[in-house]
């Protein structure tokens, strides 16, 4: 029973651990994403093509 309980929480620790690494790496992909955005709004290019 201990042994089982063991695991189950090594499991959850694994997950938490995986979403908080997605999660870092996702925002850090946002973050320099927008500063390489030039500040106009997707329809303002749209609008404005040639």
């Amino acid at each position: 029973m201990a042994e089982s309980m063991v695991s189950i929480v090594v499991g959850l620790m694994v997950i938490a651990i995986a979403v908080m690494v997605l999660g870092s790496h996702r925002r850090r992909e946002h973050r320099t994403g927008a500063l390489h955005h030039d500040g106009h709004r997707l329809w303002d290019r749209m609008r404005h093509r040639h």
